[in-house]
């Protein structure tokens, strides 16, 4: 781990919808962490997250993220990061739209102005992919009708690839334990994928359990809130095009206008604490 003067280095940890980050800012210090390194903070008998970003300058937006995996893997897009990023940047910047760079592209994210005192953050999340090579899928088959272990999924990329399964009575434990790892990892999905088990309660409302890849079980994701209500409109089970998806750690607000639209995900954040690390730490 590469810090500046007296090996400490600063982290905020902070949530968005249960969905929680460490994230460190290295727009003004250098910060380079192996993958073991990203483990060991990420463990809940350590620091503990879901992923760890770290916040880097960029000359075409107002910052890069970086986003890794509690394993110490990659992932191209978290949209709870991004909102969680975009609060620290419009504190700093006093603006209310901030430009945040990731290997997904670029997401702009906003807040109206009679918002500034709540934490309340729209990102728009792009344009949903659905062909199979894209996802991706190992080889050519119809991503929306994806059958493995007795559920049907639909598969669409919002960044990072998502398999989605609409079930009619919530999944027991031990059956989402012993799926949803099946399903990351199966090899139709070269780059694994996150996993929704989704239940449709009304036109406005979807209660969902995610497993994500390279995390585990999580309490939301941002990009698989915008998979299944994208998903859930596209199969017409439901009428409207904004839906809010329930996750255990709370809501996200989702809008999407069809194919071709980008899906916008609104929702809260919440910053737990910050704190310090001693590179001794990490050794």
């Amino acid at each position: 781990m590469s810090v500046e003067q007296n090996h400490i280095v600063r982290f905020v940890k902070m949530s968005g919808a249960g969905n929680d980050f460490v994230i460190f800012d290295a727009r003004k210090t250098t910060i380079n962490l192996s993958a073991a390194q990203i483990v060991k903070i990420s463990n809940r008998k350590n620091i503990g997250c879901d992923q760890l970003i770290v916040i880097r300058n960029d000359l075409d937006a107002d910052c890069l993220i970086e986003i890794y995996n509690s394993d110490g893997s990659l992932s191209q897009a978290c949209g709870n990061a991004t909102r969680c990023v975009a609060a620290i940047l419009m504190k700093d910047s006093n603006s209310n739209v901030i430009k945040i760079k990731t290997a997904a592209g670029i997401l702009k994210c906003w807040r109206e102005a009679h918002e500034l005192n709540n934490a309340m953050i729209s990102v728009n999340m792009g344009i949903p992919n659905f062909d199979w090579q894209k996802i991706p899928l190992s080889y050519e088959a119809d991503s929306q009708k994806i059958s493995l272990f007795d559920f049907e999924f639909a598969c669409t990329n919002v960044g990072n690839p998502h398999a989605v399964t609409f079930i009619k009575n919530p999944l027991s434990d031990e059956k989402f334990f012993d799926v949803g790892p099946k399903v990351e990892t199966n090899s139709i999905f070269p780059k694994k994928t996150n996993v929704e088990f989704a239940q449709i309660i009304s036109d406005n409302l979807i209660e969902v359990r995610v497993w994500e890849r390279g995390a585990g079980e999580t309490l939301a994701c941002g990009s698989g809130a915008c998979a299944v209500a994208i998903l859930a409109i596209r199969k017409g089970l439901v009428k409207n095009n904004k839906v809010t998806i329930r996750f255990k750690g709370g809501d996200l607000h989702i809008e999407w206008n069809g194919d071709d639209s980008a899906v916008i995900m609104t929702g809260g954040y919440e910053k737990i604490f910050d704190g310090v690390i001693d590179e001794v730490f990490l050794r």
